[in-house]
């Protein structure tokens, strides 16, 4: 390559005027070694281009046949030379970036390789420097920016803001300007050469297609997989919905539509430089053939020497293309001498040039931690300045400094296209399945800054697509995924949703170094010599704690960003549609005149009136809820018909889903935390979106059934809940007419989309009922049934069962609410319906509850039908005309089988006590009291006019085994002391009865049958009673045992067998002294005691048992059991005095002297 003319060298440069070979140089040193990879992204030839080695005298000044013919993705030569120039495209790293945008935020630097060697070379070069800097997320964009073309030439209007800036800051005086920046020299000698390496190039293709084909730049300059392809460049193409596509975000988001922002490099290689990654672009002609695949070709006069610059230049093309050679043609005024190949490695040691490549690298580390510890806003254009001949490198932030000279936002001509990329980067980071929570900072700024730059009047597409990426960092679209629903957050996914995520002025302060408005200074080039001089992570720094985000933060955040993406809509819709005619006059009406007051200075009297009315119209606009519904307000304006195949339709349909999905949160968060007025008011807007967003996107396939499940799921929770806080109402009725203005420009937006605009399909699901729990209840399980129906059992198998369950858990509570609103009705056709609609509601939930395959709450509601059934049974009890209770009805024997049918299910459901037990416990506890209800039902009024008695005995007795075959007396629980009390009852019935049936019986046999049971079941009923301590139950059967040897007494004829029977009675007897100490001790002496200890026994008993309260021992039945007790204890003695003074029996005489001992 030729020499640059303007360049000169600040090291020592030894001349070599007849150089014809190069010595080899000395091995470099391991210190000198640097580490560089070069992969190919992208290439617009296959293989390099065979070169051919020109004949010695060759006069390079004529030109070749193929000179400036060949087209340029064959040869790889670029027809108008640019390369190695300098003036490059002025956006060439945006378009780089927007080709390739999955590199952007993995690279350090984006850019044409020009700038990287402009930049490397500052340190050596006394040349000026001038470049845009732009960041994006962790990535610099670098390009060249022309001082003398963009600013000092008068007719460029669009950088006016600049040039006034750069004139009254910049420069100290008008005379500096030729002085700091001069226009670029093109004298006829620098021309010339251009035009002969041109010829060289040209000339250098070898003609024809003999011999090997050098290998392709695959086996070159490595290639990452599939990512680069040779011949095309990657492009994302912005196509819409096909028939049958399914919907999906990344199909209805816009696509920035600018063809230009396209990479035009020959060349895009990914190239690792140490520890530094940059995507660079270049346009170097690279030849290869036979034992040579990859060469550089370059051109040099003999007469000039190859200074620092040069070497550079040369070494670092190599390096970043990944050439390992470079062959130099020496020329004599145009004449091809000798040619000389030099390894890549051996640029840096060549006499005329010698440099460190570690140097180098400090240099790039020191450049790049400089820029990036500097430039950290995005979407802000820094300007990277150096004059000719000076040794300051300054950073001026453009984007703040002149923001009050610009016009608007498109005044910098870098806001759009830097823009755009912010945008397109963003979008190209959420839509990757590989983005996770850490980089939603990174988008979240990219966005912010994107709708910064651009105006929204122009860009409406992409300023309402980046509104709505916004909202989707705060809520995901899934409800049951996301961090947005109470149940799923954790500490850590709340630590990271800080409150700095959402703070709009999180931008740090950076310091100011040197020059009053630059950024930062480099105060002198040979600082960059210093290893690690500066040192920068590429990060931010960390923010200062904050509190935590909540679920309800994050969703009125993506609230707040869905309002105005659809005031955007609204008003880009309104423009489009046509005017309204203006309305006929009406000749009844008359026409308004504008008024205006004569005099400004009125007395009080006329102005205030106005001043009323003027208070009142501007409070109407103060508040948009309160006036959101009112046909004059502009916000109301009718737009188009949106299509839905349009940029509006499409993204509106996103929005739409989206304020349905952040309302749901809300919801949620309100119901958890008990505010079922709130929860009520989001759910009304959620479903409002959600059927705006059904009617839009009518005939799309897109998938909203689980959307629509949860809505009408947690629609069917709120009304349960309304329907259990009846006492509440008027605070839900207050919560409900609260309203947000994103709320109301929400609503107001979709209600435009729906045939009838004041009407939800789903209105049924979120309407209030003050103080009507039926109503509640009725629709909560309308809602859960129309869930049920849109949930797909396959693919949502676990939002099925949980479903149903509260289906079946809202029956439950429909059905106990009518069971027990039946129970207090009287016996009529609307206590009939009642229980009908009650047993209605008990089988819906034990289908519900078995399509969720939950066998404990089916046990639950078989117990809760067979207490309906009791209840029943219980309405068909016939009357008398005196009003006494008739004898045990069939209709009532039906109903109780019916209840013991449901019952004995239900133990078959659960099995055994193990799996529930609480469960179990009360399903046994149920049946137990079915069965001994009806004994006892059988018992007291059996239906002797139709059965025969001892058929009625008979029944009773096996229904009372029942009873106690399934009442638990052993397992502690804390229904175990009314199971023993119940088996102590039941036992004691069985006793009555049999003692009945001993006095009735004729046959000897039968009678001592039922004597035996008698017995038995008094023997059981007493143990328990004494267990339990109740001492009035204990006495009664005690006294009963009495009377059945008092009975047994009188068949007797022998005096033995009567002091026998006389002395079992008076044991009985004396076996109540411990329940009549316990009677005295729960309800006291009301007169002075006779006991023989007298005052000190009662004194003692009483302050033994003052604590005592209450007591279960009723005092007029114990007075009266006390009664006959001592009745029967006196005619036991009086009898067994009168048998042992007949003188037959001396044994009682005995028995009477112990007993009263």
């Amino acid at each position: 390559m030729m020499e640059r003319d303007s360049e000169t060298d600040r090291s020592a440069v030894i001349p070599s005027t007849e150089k014809k070979t190069c010595e080899p140089p000395p091995p470099p040193s391991q210190d000198q070694d640097v580490k560089s990879t070069a992969v190919m992204k992208y290439a617009s030839v296959e293989s390099p281009v065979r070169f051919s080695v020109l004949q010695k005298l060759t006069d390079l000044k004529l030109p070749p046949a193929n000179w400036l013919r060949s087209q340029e993705g064959a040869t790889g030569i670029k027809s108008n030379m640019s390369w190695g120039t300098g003036s490059g495209e002025p956006f060439s790293s945006l378009s780089m970036a927007n080709t390739f945008l999955e590199t952007v935020d993995e690279v350090d630097v984006i850019t044409d390789a020009e700038n990287i060697k402009k930049l490397l070379k500052i340190p050596f070069s006394k040349g000026s420097v001038s470049m845009a800097v732009h960041r994006v997320g962790r990535t610099l964009l670098l390009d060249e920016f022309d001082i003398y073309s963009s600013l000092l030439r008068a007719e460029r209007e669009n950088w006016r803001w600049l040039r006034d800036f750069y004139l009254e800051h910049v420069l100290e005086n008008v005379k500096e300007k030729e002085k700091i920046f001069s226009r670029k020299k093109k004298t006829r000698d620098y021309l010339q050469n251009r035009s002969m390496f041109s010829k060289f190039l040209y000339r250098s293709i070898e003609d024809g297609k003999e011999g090997e084909s050098p290998p392709s730049y695959s086996e070159v300059c490595g290639e990452e997989g599939e990512e680069g392809a040779v011949g095309s460049c990657p492009d994302e193409a912005n196509s819409r919905l096909a028939p049958g596509q399914s919907l999906s975000n990344g199909d209805l988001l816009p696509e920035p539509a600018d063809p230009s922002l396209r990479s035009e490099f020959q060349r895009n290689v990914l190239w690792t430089f140490e520890d530094i990654r940059m995507l660079i672009g270049t346009d170097m002609p690279i030849f290869g053939g036979g034992t040579h695949p990859a060469v550089s070709l370059r051109l040099r006069d003999m007469k000039k020497p190859i200074n620092v610059l040069t070497g550079l230049d040369y070494w670092l093309d190599n390096l970043m293309c990944n050439v390992p050679e470079l062959v130099m043609c020496y020329h004599l005024e145009g004449v091809v001498q000798q040619y000389e190949l030099i390894k890549t490695e051996e640029i840096p040691n060549l006499d005329a040039s010698r440099f460190s490549p570690q140097v180098i690298k400090d240099i790039a580390q020191n450049i790049l931690s400089f820029l990036k510890a500097n430039c950290t806003k995005e979407g802000h254009t820094y300007w990277l300045l150096k004059g000719n001949g000076d040794d300051v490198v300054k950073l001026y932030d453009l984007t703040t400094l002149c923001s009050e000279n610009m016009e608007d936002k498109t005044s910098n001509p870098f806001s759009v296209p830097v823009a755009m990329l912010l945008y397109r980067v963003a979008r190209n980071m959420l839509m990757d399945s590989n983005c996770h929570k850490e980089d939603f900072p990174t988008v979240r700024k990219l966005l912010k800054q994107c709708i910064e730059l651009l105006d929204e009047d122009k860009h409406p597409e992409i300023v309402t697509s980046a509104n709505y990426l916004l909202s989707d960092l705060f809520v995901p679209d899934d409800p049951n995924e996301d961090p947005c629903v109470p149940a799923s957050s954790d500490t850590e996914d709340q630590e990271f949703w800080d409150s700095s995520f959402y703070d709009d002025n999180d931008d740090d302060d950076v310091s100011q170094d040197g020059d009053n408005l630059a950024v930062a200074v480099i105060k002198s080039v040979e600082d960059l010599y210093e290893r690690e001089k500066y040192r920068s992570s590429g990060n931010r720094p960390p923010n200062e704690a904050r509190q935590p985000m909540s679920v309800e933060e994050r969703a009125r955040a993506a609230l707040s960003y869905v309002s105005k993406a659809m005031m955007l809509i609204d008003s880009y819709a309104s423009k489009l549609a046509p005017p309204k005619p203006a309305p006929f006059p009406s000749p009844s009406k008359a026409i308004p005149l504008h008024y205006a007051k004569l005099f400004q200075n009125g007395d009080d009297s006329t102005s205030k009136p106005e001043a009323v009315g003027g208070q009142e119209e501007n409070s109407s606009f103060k508040d948009p809820v309160v006036s959101e519904d009112t046909p004059s307000q502009h916000a109301l304006t009718p737009c188009h018909n949106i299509s839905k195949d349009s940029w509006e339709g499409q993204l509106k349909i996103l929005l739409l889903k989206k304020a349905a999905t952040a309302y749901f949160a809300l919801s949620d968060v309100a119901n958890t935390l008990g505010r079922y007025g709130c929860a009520l008011r989001y759910l009304r807007l959620a479903l409002l979106c959600y059927d705006a967003f059904s009617a839009l996107s009518f005939g799309l396939p897109h998938e909203n059934r689980n959307l629509q499940t949860s809505l009408l799921t947690l629609a069917g929770d709120v009304q349960l809940m309304m329907a259990k806080h009846v006492d509440n109402h008027q605070v839900y009725e207050a919560e409900l007419e609260v309203k947000s203005q994103d709320d109301a420009i929400i609503s107001r937006s979709a209600k435009q989309e729906l045939v009838k605009p004041l009407c939800s399909k789903h209105d049924w699901a979120t309407e209030f009922f003050m103080h009507d729990i039926e109503s509640c209840l009725e629709t909560s399980v309308r809602c859960y049934e129309e869930a049920t129906i849109r949930t797909n059992r396959k693919e949502s198998h676990n939002q099925f069962l949980n479903v149903n369950k509260r289906l079946g858990n809202v029956q439950n509570e429909i059905g106990v609410i009518l069971m027990n609103r039946a129970a207090g009705m009287e016996h009529g056709p609307e206590q009939d319906k009642t229980l009908k609609k009650s047993q209605c509601a008990f089988e819906s939930g034990i289908g519900a509850f078995r399509a969720a395959m939950d066998t404990t709450n089916i046990a639950l509601l078989h117990s809760n039908t067979g207490r309906l059934m009791r209840v029943w049974a219980q309405s068909c009890v016939q009357h008398e005309k005196d009003s006494k209770r008739g004898e045990f009805s069939h209709q009532e024997r039906i109903y109780y089988n019916k209840a013991r049918d449901h019952y004995m299910k239900a133990v078959h459901i659960l099995k055994d006590r193990s799996a529930f037990p609480m469960v179990w416990d009360s399903v046994q506890w149920e049946l137990s009291t079915t069965f001994f209800t009806m004994a006892t039902l059988l018992q007291d009024f059996a239906p002797l006019s139709i059965k025969a008695e001892e058929q009625v005995e008979k029944e009773v007795v096996d229904l009372m085994t029942r009873s106690i075959r399934y009442c638990d007396t052993e397992t502690e629980s804390p229904r175990q002391p009314l199971a023993q009390y119940r088996a102590a009852t039941i036992h004691h019935r069985l006793a009555s009865m049999f003692h009945n049936a001993y006095r009735n019986q004729s046959e000897d046999q039968k009678r001592k049958q039922a004597r035996s049971q008698a017995e038995h079941h008094y023997g059981k009923a007493c143990r328990l009673f004494q267990q339990l301590e109740h001492p009035c139950e204990l006495t009664r059967v005690q006294l009963e045992r009495v009377a059945l040897c008092e009975y047994q007494l009188g068949g007797q004829t022998t005096a033995g067998s009567k002091v026998r029977t006389l002395s079992t009675a008076l044991g009985y007897m004396a076996e109540c002294r411990e329940a009549m100490h316990i009677v005295y001790k729960e309800l006291g002496p009301d007169e002075e005691d006779t006991t023989p200890d007298g005052e000190n026994a009662r004194s003692n008993d009483l302050s033994k048992n003052q604590t005592v309260v209450s007591s279960l021992v009723p005092r007029e039945e114990s007075e009266k059991l006390l009664n006959i007790l001592e009745s029967r204890l006196q005619h036991l003695l009086h009898t067994l005095i009168k048998t042992a003074a007949s003188g037959k029996a001396r044994s009682g005489l005995r028995l009477l002297f112990a007993f009263t001992s």
